[in-house]
């Protein structure tokens, strides 16, 4: 039996060879994943099995003869993956190197705002934390949080609305005595897509209160997300025909929310620590981005630190010791029932998906067909990546969106010709199968793909509560101890 966490990085390092080439990454992705498939349709019951020989052969082929012999034999071999009926496929899914999520912590409460889907929350949760109040001012938040835990108090309201004293006192504390805060206030204004007013924006309200409660409420430390589009994000914007026509003023310099965002912080008088952290590199099968700021009071006198890294595309020797190879889509979901369900792609797209193997897009299609496929998109400038696009089985999926049915956002399933199910979102975020979903399937799209993964939050979780992780080894801690912590190094919990 083949070692999977070798073969799945052989085969990255093999893609990696078309980077920039004519016969490009996508279709190398593409002819592994259907060179898999077709030894799956000839009897192999091993992924793992089915992908190394998968592997080696297209190996052997460029070897001998070269990139051009790869894509005259994915075009010949395409023909028969498009016939194969993938619905009926049987075959033993790849064992999970995922994280194994045991709670480490004791005694530590988490107050959550703007509380989404949960999956912040239930990575401290799953460490060990105490989640004593959620907040959230969506109805598919609250609904779904009292789903699956109808005890935990929940103000279901804009958090404008309510005092310091009166979120506390719903959670049952006082200041001073949380634990951590957790917090995603909405993003919206900071998207690189549409209209951005920053700090102006009506919505900007929320990242306004969030630090009003860490100025209020003196919790030990708090955690916040953001998605990685505030960075470049202006104060002011500025039209695209205004730029590079004149010099912009510091407001109008991407980045400048970012900055301001930063300051406010710093005035709560708690010592700032941020990063951009990738899920996939902390066992989520996932690539999502996401920016992580995690602030500690002064009186407890450590200096804040994010994790490091646990796993890698390229596994690589850290201060921490050496990481894993990423998890893949095969790990969490094949063989999975989707049993929440999921919308249908319009037929009109379906005439397009049938030709793109997994790990392709747009680009798979027969080159008679691109024009009609893409539309207006067609002789567009950019990747355009999301067109069509299908998850490799070997790989993470692509960050999870709203809608994987639309044409320029599609999330395809790797065999059958539907978008990702509810259920695969879920496991894809790392939630597990006993979280219950109560709301419609397009509103658990939106809320479940909007979450913090929660392998990411739990990794946070670990770092910042205590000083060794769930395998045993030191976090990156402050002098590199393993007793002391952002929670324990000076006051008494």
């Amino acid at each position: 039996m083949v070692d999977y966490a070798r073969v799945k990085v052989r085969v990255w390092e093999f893609i990696d060879k078309f980077r920039g080439k004519g016969f490009s990454m996508g279709d190398a992705r593409a002819y592994v994943s259907l060179l898999a498939d077709l030894n799956i349709a000839s009897g192999e019951k091993d992924y793992a099995e089915a992908l190394y020989k998968a592997y080696e052969g297209a190996l052997s082929l460029y070897e001998s003869k070269g990139p051009s012999a790869l894509a005259e034999d994915y075009r010949a071999k395409i023909k028969e993956w498009v016939t194969l009926d993938r619905s009926s496929f049987s075959v033993r899914p790849p064992p999970l190197h995922g994280l194994d999520l045991k709670p480490v912590i004791k005694g530590r409460t988490v107050v959550s705002l703007f509380t989404g889907a949960y999956g912040l929350d239930m990575g401290f949760e799953r460490a060990g934390y105490d989640v004593v109040l959620g907040l959230d001012v969506s109805d598919t938040s609250y609904e779904n949080f009292k789903a699956n835990r109808p005890k935990t108090p929940f103000i279901h309201g804009d958090i404008a609305g309510y005092s310091t004293t009166e979120i506390l006192k719903e959670a049952g504390l006082k200041a001073g005595e949380v634990d951590v805060v957790t917090g995603g206030p909405p993003c919206q204004p900071f998207s690189t897509a549409g209209k951005r007013e920053g700090l102006k924006d009506y919505r900007s309200k929320a990242l306004v209160e969030f630090i009003r409660f860490i100025k209020e409420a003196r919790p030990k430390a708090f955690v916040m997300e953001e998605v990685t589009g505030i960075l470049n994000s202006r104060l002011v914007h500025v039209p695209i025909k205004e730029r590079g026509k004149r010099p912009l003023r510091p407001e109008e310099q991407p980045g400048s929310l970012w900055r301001v965002v930063l300051d406010a912080l710093q005035e709560t008088g708690y010592k700032i620590t941020w990063g951009v952290l990738n899920a996939a590199d902390f066992g989520t099968p996932q690539e999502r981005e996401r920016v992580i700021v995690v602030g500690v009071r002064p009186d407890i006198g450590v200096a804040p630190t994010l994790p490091q890294p646990l796993y890698s595309r390229a596994p690589t020797a850290t201060l921490t010791g050496v990481t894993l190879p990423w998890v893949t889509t095969a790990e969490v979901i094949m063989g999975a029932k989707e049993d929440i369900g999921y919308v249908d792609l319009p037929p009109k797209y379906l005439k397009y998906t049938r030709y793109v193997p997994g790990g392709g897009n747009w680009r798979q299609i027969p080159d008679e067909l691109k024009p009609e496929a893409m539309n207006g998109a067609y002789t567009a400038g950019g990747g355009r990546m999301g067109f069509y696009r299908r998850l490799a089985w070997f790989e993470p999926s692509p960050t999870l969106v709203t809608s994987p049915a639309m044409k320029a956002t599609m999330l395809v399933h790797p065999w059958f010709d539907r978008p990702l199910g509810v259920r695969e979102y879920m496991r894809l975020q790392g939630f597990p199968d006993e979280w219950k979903v109560v709301v419609g399937v397009q509103e658990a799209y939106k809320l479940f793909g909007e979450a913090v993964p929660v392998p990411l939050a739990y990794s946070i979780a670990v770092h910042i509560g205590a000083g060794r992780r769930s395998d045993g080894r030191c976090s990156s801690l402050p002098e590199g101890s393993c007793k002391k912590n952002f929670l324990t190094s000076r006051l008494s919990m």
